[in-house]
Order: structure tokens, then C-alpha cells, then sequence
């Protein structure tokens, strides 16, 4: 094979990378669009007057929402500093603060989903720790606050079927749907953990000896192994930690059910911890569901709006008890862009004051 031929075949790779790219793009703009046309249709279906109208009873009791929303973004940072080894854990607090709102201000406005803002926040924390090190510590507390979300959605179906039946047989199958996968979700991390499985790095190793392992996965086995290692060991050298963190995450759940609660009563409804824990626990699964759409837009207030009234309660409460924990969450959002902002500008001057 010729040089011309090699030379076309390399330029060809970015031009390959850019379509996938633009497809991907593409697509996570539609589904974008599609979510912003179905909240304007639910707003103009349901009343803009009416959902007004609501909002306007939350009053001063807003910062208070506001509030739990930050403590929960604080429990996570937490969470996230205890998940550090202590032999690296020679930063502050607030370092991890800081990445916790950036990521988490990415991920609110990223087609990506979840993966491009932990990445930002392993970035954000390389200052004081390595990538293979911030990344064992995300993924960490990633996977203990999941497991935690998967035992709260068991506990929310179980809750569900004892307070309110199953009236159909399809939402029955759905429910029995839910309940299968999320038993294997919640058994087979923590038999990896157990056991010390190492299943991306098996996976990488196994596709890279038939030629299929995507180039950028190949090269960096040994980091994939290490990060591995790192989350792996985590339960078996550190159990105080390990379980003070899946602790931290059960607790962020109670807050988000306390948050419910009282957007409930705030908006003048009959407002149940029993209700409120059920609301909360379904919408985490309508939102993993949905988790491609940025910012889970209209997806988020449909999907309340169908909880709610299937409990007995109002499409228009469901979409205004959305719209308000909404409002909470642009806030913190706008804190994690300042922090970006922030960052970049003293990353900028720094570059500029080596130069000259």
C-alpha cells in the first residue's frame, strides 16, 4: 500500500470522527428541541395563568427549597472528599465544592449526560490530585450514590404497590420491569466489589486482542486498570468510608424527599411524607430514563405531572412542583458557571503572566 493511500486512509480517521460527532450532536439537539416543545405544550396545555398562579404561593419558602438543594450539592462534595484516600487527602474542602458545582453545571447543559462533568471534575481536581486518582474517587462515590438510588426506587415501588395497587396489567409489567432491573443493577457491583472483579479493563483487554478495542481505550488500559483497582479496594481497605459515603448518599435522598414535602404544602396541597416519597423516587427512574435529553427538559415536568396525577392529585401540581425544584436547580447551576468562570479567568491570567 502505497504512501498516498496511508495518507488518505489518516486524513479520512478526523473526517470519520467529525460525522459521528455531528450525528451525535445532532441528534442530542433534537432531542433538546423536542423537550423544550413538549414543556412549552404542557405549560400552554395546563395554563400559564394557572401554574403562575401556584408558583406565586411558594413565596419566601422558595429559599428555603433553594437551600436543600444546596445542602444536597454539599453532601455530595462530602461524599466525594471522603472517597479520597486519606494519604491524598491533603486539600481543602472546599477544592472539592468547587468541582462539584462545576461538573454538575456541565452536566445540567451537556449532551453527554453525566460523563463530560465527572470528567470536568476530575480536571478541576488535578491541582491535588492525579487524573487516576480523582477519577477512582468520582467513580466511587458514583457508584455507591447509584446503588443507594436503586434502593430507594425498590423501596418507592414497594411503597407505591402497598399505598396505591396496581390498577393494569402494563403497569404491573412495568413495575415487575423495574424491580427485576434494578435488583441486578444493585446485585452486581457490589458482587464485583466483593470479589475484586475487574470487568471494563477485561472487557478492553478481551476486545484489544481481536482487534476491536477503540484506539484512545487500548492505550490507556493500564490507567483503566489502576482506577479499577482503586474503586475496587476501596471497600475492602477503607469500610469505614465506604459506608459513610453510601451513608452521606441515603441521606441526600431524604432531603430531596423533604424538598417535595414541602413544595407540596407551600402549594397548598395535602402534602404526605408517605406521597412525597413515592413522587420523588419515580421521578429518579422517568429521569435516568430520560437522562440523554440536556437538562432532562420537559421530560422532567411531564414526567411529574404523570406521577402526580396517578396518585390521585392534579397534572397542573405535578408540572408547578417540577417548575419550582426547577428553579431551585438554575441557581445552583448558575453558582457552578460562576465557579467555571471563575477558574478559567485565573487559569487564563496565570497562562498570560508565564508568557510574559
Amino acid at each position: 500500500m502505497g504512501p498516498d493511500i496511508e495518507a488518505r486512509e489518516t486524513d479520512g480517521l478526523p473526517t470519520k470522527r467529525s460525522h459521528k460527532k455531528k450525528i451525535f450532536i445532532g441528534v442530542q439537539t433534537i432531542a433538546f428541541a423536542a423537550g423544550l416543545a413538549l414543556l412549552i405544550f404542557l405549560i400552554y396545555r395546563t395554563g400559564s395563568e394557572t401554574i403562575l398562579g401556584s408558583i406565586t404561593r411558594v413565596g419566601w419558602g422558595f429559599l428555603v427549597i433553594v437551600g436543600l438543594n444546596l445542602t444536597r450539592h454539599l453532601l455530595r462534595a462530602a461524599s466525594l472528599y471522603i472517597a479520597v484516600h486519606p494519604e491524598h487527602r491533603n486539600f481543602g474542602y472546599s477544592s472539592v465544592v468547587a468541582a462539584r458545582f462545576g461538573g454538575e453545571a456541565i452536566n445540567f447543559f451537556s449532551f453527554a449526560g453525566p460523563f463530560l462533568g465527572d470528567a470536568a471534575k476530575a480536571v478541576m481536581l488535578r491541582k491535588n490530585l492525579s487524573l487516576t486518582l480523582g477519577a477512582s474517587a468520582i467513580i466511587s462515590d458514583n457508584i455507591l450514590y447509584y446503588l443507594s438510588v436503586i434502593l430507594m426506587v425498590l423501596a418507592g415501588v414497594v411503597a407505591l404497590v402497598t399505598g396505591f395497587g396496581s390498577e393494569s396489567r402494563a403497569m404491573s409489567n412495568v413495575l415487575i420491569a423495574i424491580v427485576v432491573v434494578g435488583v441486578l443493577l444493585f446485585v452486581m457491583p457490589l458482587l464485583a466489589i466483593q470479589r475484586r472483579i475487574k470487568p471494563v479493563s477485561s472487557v478492553v483487554r478481551y476486545l484489544g486482542e481481536h482487534g476491536l478495542a477503540p484506539q484512545f481505550l487500548a492505550k490507556r488500559i493500564d490507567n483503566i486498570r489502576d482506577v479499577e483497582t482503586n474503586v475496587f479496594e476501596f471497600y475492602h481497605e477503607r469500610p469505614r468510608d465506604f459506608f459513610g459515603v453510601f451513608g452521606i448518599s441515603v441521606l441526600t435522598h431524604a432531603i430531596s424527599v423533604t424538598e417535595v414535602y414541602l413544595v407540596l404544602h407551600l402549594l397548598g396541597y395535602e402534602a404526605r411524607v408517605f406521597n412525597a416519597f413515592i413522587i420523588e423516587r419515580l421521578t429518579k427512574v422517568i429521569n435516568a430514563a430520560f437522562s440523554f435529553v440536556p437538562g432532562t427538559i420537559g421530560v422532567y415536568e411531564g414526567g411529574n405531572g404523570l406521577i402526580l396525577k396517578a396518585l390521585g392529585y392534579t397534572t397542573a401540581m405535578g408540572i408547578t412542583l417540577a417548575l419550582v425544584r426547577r428553579g431551585a436547580i438554575l441557581l445552583t447551576t448558575l453558582l457552578g458557571l460562576l465557579i467555571l468562570l471563575w477558574r478559567s479567568t485565573g487559569t487564563i491570567a496565570r497562562n498570560r503572566l508565564k508568557v510574559s
